[in-house]
């Protein structure tokens, strides 16, 4: 049996990480919690991307 089922891949924690910590901001600025105003978030989307390729590239190449 292969151990790659047993585990969760690293893309999928940081896919999930990213949307529960999204999640969160958005609520609390909803909420008046707390006032998050990033006008570059589409940065943090594009960095999670680009991370979540060089992962599975350099998985890949092994």
């Amino acid at each position: 049996m292969s151990n790659k089922t047993n585990t969760m891949s690293i893309g999928m924690i940081v896919i999930a990480l990213f949307i529960l910590s999204w999640g969160i901001v958005w609520l609390g600025n909803d909420l008046g919690i707390w006032i998050f105003d990033f006008p570059f978030w589409p940065v943090i989307i594009i960095l999670v991307g680009i991370t979540l390729l060089l992962y599975e590239l350099k998985k890949s190449i092994k």
